[in-house]
């Protein structure tokens, strides 16, 4: 009974998992998108800050979307994206961070991005030992 807890357990995580990195890809989108639009600052360094964080959020976006498809499929690669998606979600929140003043959206951006990346070094750390128990 206990391993079909932990099984229960670890399917549940993988669910709340796939859909922070969708929550996460929604807002990265937005943030980003919304960002586009917006009048550049004069100071060269605030162009280069906001230009990093549309980047980013469009590749963070990217991976999370693509990590919530392998995770969907029970990829056998999906906890090697996990932990990619979990490294770029914190790149991205640390320069979401870094535009919040200029731009709000970054503020919400980082969390969501922060809690995705949480989510997915769990599914990493949960994952491991039976990683190969996907179909490739």
């Amino acid at each position: 009974m206990k391993m079909s807890t932990s099984v229960q357990s670890v399917d549940q995580h993988r669910l709340d998992c796939i859909q922070a990195c969708l929550d996460c890809a929604r807002i990265c989108n937005t943030c980003g998108d919304d960002m586009i639009g917006m009048e550049m600052s004069h100071d060269q360094e605030a162009q280069d800050l906001m230009t990093r964080c549309i980047r980013l959020c469009r590749d963070c976006s990217d991976i999370c979307i693509l990590a919530a498809q392998w995770m969907g499929r029970n990829s056998a690669f999906a906890v090697r994206l996990c932990a990619f998606c979990a490294e770029m979600c914190e790149l991205c929140a640390g320069v979401c961070e870094q535009h919040a003043p200029h731009h709000p959206m970054c503020g919400e951006c980082a969390k969501e991005c922060r809690r995705c990346a949480e989510l997915c070094h769990k599914m990493v750390v949960e994952t491991v030992p039976s990683s190969t128990g996907g179909t490739a």
